[in-house]
């Protein structure tokens, strides 16, 4: 049988070839992440990150389009989430690496996904070397967002670069799209995917035959995903002096009861018999968060007001509206309960995010299983998360295979996150050797080098 050109492209660039050009970056991967480390992105302030991820992209002599986070173009749609942030001309990338032109017939594609955004911090002090100061250690490097999900967004460009380097690239379409916002709505993926469903990209193709998201969750596939949305509860009582204060009704108490009777529902939802099949395994699948309590005013007063927000979690295939209307009852009991004129006031901002679960028999997951395999020697475990990620709009607007694989990591959202290098080398690597079997490659001339 003849074999094509690119066949024998592929061929000759070898798993070990791969494997060594990596390794043979990791000092670009290392500066790399270090930049987008240092560059502070907290959600609603991404701008360092947008900026330095502009500027990488072009020393890659890859062209980005920017895709404006509008949150009056996105409301209406069903996925959107309630914003946390205004606008503030914010916006999202995407670049296309076209492949050869000159290819003829279909080419494969593939698009891959990452935030650029990260959570507060905390107090900086608690870092041993603070939080954005990238610093490596014992074969990890330390801080926020190293893991979460900065690293896995570098893993991507190691494997384009290590293609280059070895004097080939893919043959097919390569989507980059860095967006804002994935830490609390969701909707910077949502804007990208509502560009990319409606061709808004620049006279692009927008095809693209499945989507791979590089969140820190370890060696695996993801299959599936929780739903999450968030509110805020905001409680009132009747002030009164501490020394009076039978007369009073304290609403920093009332918290507590209602976030009690909230773990009862946790408890229910948690449940084997309630139990998505996806979430066999997992002992507690569904994490109800109090992740912020703000209330009183004085220490001998019985106080005002107390404020709480709160994360819920859902299983797949729970509506999000009903949830909410669950919550909410509950959370109207408990008020009535206490009595003696407590007030309370919920809403939601934040995540809206219906649960997924994700297709891992189509051919382009099944490559990159393989990739996984010829790397790593074994077959990747499939994962169900219990977290929400931006798979979701790509799975239910763009309606293409999408899962989440990408470096191990640990601390995250916590205090001294960091990310580690061997992993991000076999997942740069797997990404590479999937490129070469599910993009094919062809030869570019000169190697890239540097």
């Amino acid at each position: 049988m003849k074999m094509t050109e690119s066949t024998t492209a592929a061929n000759d660039v070898t798993v070990e070839a791969i494997v060594s050009a990596v390794s043979a970056l990791q000092p670009y991967m290392l500066n790399t992440l270090a930049r987008l480390v240092r560059a502070a992105s907290q959600s609603g302030d991404e701008w360092a990150a947008t900026r330095q991820m502009e500027e990488i992209m072009a020393e890659l002599d890859l062209g980005v389009q920017r895709i404006p986070l509008d949150t009056e173009a996105l409301c209406k749609h069903s996925l959107y989430s309630p914003r946390c942030h205004p606008d503030a001309g914010r916006y999202n990338l995407l670049s296309v690496f076209e492949g050869s032109r000159d290819a003829g017939g279909d080419v494969r594609s593939v698009l891959f996904n990452g935030h650029l955004d990260v959570v507060p911090t905390g107090p900086e002090e608690l870092w041993t070397d603070g939080p954005y100061n990238p610093v490596v250690k014992d074969g990890w490097m330390y801080g926020r967002g190293s893991g979460d999900m900065k690293a896995g967004i570098v893993c991507t460009l190691v494997a384009l670069k290590a293609l280059r380097h070895l004097g080939y690239h893919p043959k097919g379409r390569v989507g980059f799209n860095w967006v804002l916002e994935e830490e609390c709505t969701g909707n910077g993926a949502l804007a990208s995917a509502l560009a990319i469903q409606q061709g808004n990209t620049d006279g692009r193709s927008t095809k693209f035959d499945g989507v791979i998201i590089p969140e820190p969750l370890g060696d695996g596939l993801v299959c599936a995903q929780v739903g999450v949305f968030w509110m805020n509860i905001e409680l009132t009582g009747r002030p009164a002096h501490a020394a009076m204060m039978g007369s009073g009704v304290n609403p920093i108490n009332a918290a507590i009861e209602i976030m009690a009777d909230l773990r009862i529902l946790e408890q229910e939802w948690n449940r084997p018999e309630h139990r998505h099949p996806a979430f066999h395994d997992h002992d507690h699948p569904i994490n109800f968060n109090l992740g912020r309590m703000v209330g009183g005013e004085w220490n001998s007063s019985v106080p005002c007001t107390c404020s709480m927000g709160v994360r819920i979690g859902v299983f797949p295939g729970v509506d999000i509206d009903e949830a909410k209307k669950v919550v909410s009852e509950r959370i109207d009991k408990t008020v009535e309960r206490i009595g003696n004129g407590l007030k309370v006031t919920i809403s939601y901002e934040g995540f809206h995010a219906p649960g997924a679960v994700f297709d891992l028999e189509p051919p382009v997951m099944k490559a990159l299983a393989a990739a996984h395999e010829k790397v790593n020697g074994v077959v990747p475990p499939s994962i169900a998360t219990t977290a929400t990620t931006d798979a979701r709009h790509f799975k239910y607007l763009l309606d293409v295979p999408v899962t989440c694989y990408g470096p191990l990591a640990r601390n995250i959202h916590g205090i001294n996150e960091a990310v580690s290098i061997e992993s991000m080398r076999k997942v740069s690597a797997t990404m590479a050797v999937f490129l070469r079997d599910w993009c094919d490659l062809a030869a570019c001339g000169n190697a890239d080098k540097s």
